[in-house]
């Protein structure tokens, strides 16, 4: 899996000059709602939203090779229930689950 923290914003132009002037580091993909920066072997993801509750919240997402119906059966293993079932979503599927201390995991399989 690779892992892609996700920072939720209401200001996308914002946040990439801040990552950009200010961490050093250049988009590899950037649209009005999505900016994805490739840092060595992982990816942090800008997502615009529109609520102030969203903003500033940080989520762990990892991208998986394996389809969600195999993370979900080894999830089963140690039963463990994601919170949602597989979403679509216009990057591929995703499921969301919580770790022990009830932090939001977000498993992504992409197209």
């Amino acid at each position: 899996m690779k892992l892609q923290p996700i920072v939720y914003t209401e200001n996308m132009n914002g946040a990439v000059k801040w990552y950009g002037d200010v961490i050093g580091i250049e988009p590899a993909y950037q649209s009005d709602v999505w900016t994805s920066f490739d840092l060595d072997g992982a990816t942090l993801g800008v997502h615009r939203v529109e609520s102030l509750a969203e903003r500033g919240r940080v989520e762990l997402s990892l991208v998986t090779a394996e389809p969600l119906e195999a993370v979900l059966l080894r999830l089963a293993d140690h039963g463990i229930e994601p919170t949602r079932g597989i979403q679509d979503e216009t990057f591929g599927r995703s499921i969301v689950l919580h770790d022990p201390d009830g932090t939001p995991v977000q498993v992504n399989e992409h197209h």
